[in-house]
């Protein structure tokens, strides 16, 4: 278990708020405020794998019908108790509520098999029909029951129009008969306790006028209503009440129906809960751009290209956050990063606490998708100032504090996270102690991520395999962090290049520079020389990518022009092929006219022998030409062994296969002097005493590099990629490639929606769908091509 102070520290609560910001209902928003780390793998894979299935749904599938969904949980709680009925507004909540769950249902229900981990939740909704009826037939949509709603509603209804035309016409006819003796003419009938009155002058009422029910403020008016109506409102209020009586009646009759399902109905609140719940985590993914993570057996995390997801969210443009990569558990078990003040060190070390926590709780994070994730179970992390007023501690103690609760509980599946270790006390003793702590963290086999102004610390890699230095990079032209993350190489404090720079007396630098340690001033003086080699490398390695993707580019070239070759080849050898079936077929028509009259002269057998023997040498020569354009049986990887001789499809030649690639489930084939590496579905093992097919005659074959079956277009525009993937396509129909591979990221969506247009009106398209979880989810088309 993680401790709120962790979550806390590592802003994990702002991640829960921001994810219960996008919920759609109550309890998702409970469920949102209260997501945790999960111990578990299994639950875990499936929480990410919920989370995935949202994420893909939302981004190409129609849109997902879940709403705001208000009350609902209320409403049920309360007409669970016998007796009580909803009033019509709430019925009509509990109506869209249930019209909610049986879109669902009917949403997933075409798409099981694509989204399963949905489909089990949400195929598990009952659908209301006779409820959602009974509400539709009593309640109007603005909240009114309807006069259908029973006979005897409609029959008070009716009743009750009629004596109230009857009283309001008496009414309206004392008004005109006063008016022609000299009264007000803007009288008007009203309403008062219920019952229709007339307004009277004070000095013109008399007893006999009827009953004062009000008076004006002024007091000069009152509210009568005459004698001659009493018995008409006396008749008005008992329907009044008649029909508030049968209302009642008829709410309470579809709330007995709702409490008859008010397991079903708490279920399926459940369920939408749920959903919201996975909902929010699928946008929260897409809002990052985030990837999911493998979760590992092992105790180790490895994070590529990571991005604080907080950062990511303030940031105009997801490329203002330089993103890091980083491994613990593997070569290391502790990092030591050390470097300038605002160089990033601690945002880092948030980074990689976060990340850990949000994958751990089952969100998808912002890195790439080959992050893994291990069973981290706890994190102790102690960041900034965090003073303990309470207990009256300094922050050195303060954070002590926090270290030796760490160190005391951790375990091989603990990471520690610790900024500025040993810091608030004198150096050499901080390091000291910083080092004693670190040794006793690698002897528990936990993992540790430590940041450091102390040069000490820096030396410890030489002592303990286990840790690593690491750094984040400055630039000493500008005086200011790249936030570039890199390990194997400690980072320097640049105090005093910073107050050279900026001006301060070159005497005070000097002596300041006389007064660092020799060895200090060596390393650091090493590290600026590294830092340098580094930049060159980096320069060189850039340098090399750019001609890596030219001869890239030639050599598509060259393989389309040999693709194009390849393809007229094989038409000539179709069509003769087509020519030579033609023939045997003549041929075989005239030798079985042969044999009828070499049978009907009673010719020797010898005769009726050989020709049977010539029609069998012409169907062999036939069935030979024929074999060499059917596809040999592919075979799978189990089928095959070092050693074996096999024939290889794409290349049209023949080779020894050396070694399997697990990775990419290929082989390294030995060709001639060449090794190539090829694909286990494009081999097919050649026994002893085969040969390879014979090609024609003149017609000479040098063996190629594999086709490989995917391609990236990731930054181009959509008709950038299509002219990519065309090429693609034909190469890999011309070497009989079944399926291909388009990575095209998930950023707007633009491409993606481009691809699919493209795809579905190509004419040697079969299927095409996006990634399953391991191929690339949603960042990934897969395309099943035609077969000739």
């Amino acid at each position: 278990m993680i401790e709120p102070e962790t979550l806390k520290i590592l802003e994990f609560d702002k991640i829960r708020l921001l994810l219960a910001g996008k919920s759609l209902t109550p309890a998702g928003k409970e469920l949102a405020l209260g997501i945790s780390p999960i111990e578990s793998d299994s639950d875990l894979n499936r929480r990410l794998d919920e989370t995935t299935e949202m994420a893909e749904i939302i981004s190409f599938e129609e849109p997902f019908p879940l709403q705001r969904v208000d009350d609902a949980d209320r409403l049920l709680a309360f007409v669970s108790t016998e007796g009580t009925f909803l009033d019509p507004e709430e019925l009509l909540k509990l109506k869209i509520f249930l019209e909610i769950c049986g879109r669902l249902r009917k949403y997933v229900k075409n798409k099981a098999e694509k989204y399963p981990l949905m489909a089990a939740y949400l195929l598990a909704i009952k659908e209301q029909q006779e409820i959602i009826n009974a509400i539709d037939s009593a309640i109007d949509s603005t909240g009114e029951v309807k006069d259908s709603a029973s006979p005897a509603l409609r029959r008070i209804r009716i009743e009750k129009g009629s004596i109230r035309n009857k009283v309001l016409n008496k009414l309206e006819s004392m008004i005109r008969s006063r008016a022609t003796h000299g009264s007000r003419q803007d009288d008007l009938v009203t309403i008062r306790d219920g019952r229709y009155v007339i307004p009277v002058a004070e000095n013109d009422f008399t007893s006999r006028s009827g009953v004062v029910h009000d008076r004006s403020k002024s007091g000069a008016t009152l509210f009568v209503e005459p004698m001659e109506t009493v018995e008409l409102n006396n008749k008005l209020r008992k329907l009044d009440s008649d029909e508030e009586k049968e209302i009642e009646r008829i709410l309470l009759s579809i709330s007995d129906l709702v409490r008859t399902q008010i397991s079903a109905l708490d279920e399926n609140y459940r369920i939408i809960a749920v959903t919201d719940f996975i909902h929010t985590r699928g946008v929260m993914s897409i809002q990052l751009d985030a990837n999911r993570p493998s979760i590992v057996a092992e105790s180790r995390l490895r994070l590529v290209d990571a991005r604080h997801p907080l950062l990511l969210l303030k940031a105009a443009n997801a490329s203002e956050v330089v993103p890091m990569t980083l491994s613990l558990g593997g070569k290391y078990d502790a990092l030591v990063v050390t470097g300038p003040n605002t160089g990033g060190k601690t945002v880092a070390l948030k980074t990689l606490g976060l990340l850990t926590l949000m994958a751990r709780s089952g969100l998808h994070v912002p890195a790439d998708k080959e992050s893994e994730v291990g069973s981290i179970h706890r994190i102790f992390a102690d960041i900034g100032d965090e003073q303990s007023i309470e207990l009256s501690l300094s922050t050195f103690s303060s954070h002590l504090a926090r270290i030796i609760h760490a160190v005391e509980n951790c375990d091989s599946h603990t990471l520690i996270l610790l900024d500025e270790i040993g810091a608030g006390t004198d150096p050499k003793e901080g390091s000291a102690l910083g080092e004693s702590i670190l040794k006793h963290i690698l002897q528990r086999e936990s993992m540790a991520f430590v940041t450091t102004h102390y040069s000490a610390l820096k030396t410890l890699p030489e002592k303990y395999p286990r840790i690593g230095n690491a750094s984040l990079e400055f630039d000493r032209e500008t005086l200011k962090p790249t936030y570039r993350f890199r390990v194997g190489l400690p980072g320097s404090s640049y105090a005093i290049e910073i107050a050279r720079r900026l001006g301060m007396p070159r005497d005070i630098v000097d002596n300041a520079e006389s007064l660092v340690d020799t060895q200090e001033r060596s390393l650091g003086n090493l590290l600026e020389k590294l830092e340098v080699e580094l930049k060159e490398s980096r320069k060189a390695k850039i340098s090399l990518v750019e001609q890596k993707n030219k001869l890239e580019a030639d050599v598509l070239k060259l393989n389309d022009r040999e693709a194009g070759l390849r393809k007229r080849e094989e038409n000539l050898k179709r069509k003769e092929v087509d020519e030579s079936s033609a023939l045997v077929d003549q041929t075989r028509r005239e030798l079985e006219e042969l044999v009828k009259e070499i049978r009907e002269k009673q010719a020797d057998k010898g005769l009726v022998k050989e020709a049977h023997a010539r029609i069998r040498d012409l169907d062999e020569s036939f069935e030979q030409k024929r074999s060499r354009l059917e596809p040999r049986k592919r075979l799978k990887t189990e089928d095959l062994c070092q050693g074996d001789s096999v024939w290889v499809e794409t290349l049209q030649t023949s080779g020894e296969l050396l070694q399997y690639i697990s990775r990419s489930k290929s082989w390294k084939v030995q060709i001639g002097s060449m090794v190539s590496t090829v694909r286990s579905e494009f081999l097919s093992r050649i026994n002893e005493g085969d040969s390879k097919p014979a090609l024609p005659a003149g017609v000479n074959y040098a063996p190629f590099e594999d086709i490989s079956p995917q391609v990236s277009v990731i930054g181009m525009t959509v008709e950038e990629a299509k002219e990519v993937v065309e090429r693609l396509i034909d190469r890999a129909s011309v070497s009989n490639l079944e399926t291909i591979y388009i990575l095209h990221g998930k950023g707007t969506g633009a491409l993606r929606r481009g691809m699919k247009e493209y795809l579905s009106k190509h004419n040697i398209v079969k299927d095409f769908r996006l990634g399953y979880v391991g191929e690339g989810s949603s960042g990934v088309t897969v395309v099943t091509l035609k077969r000739d």
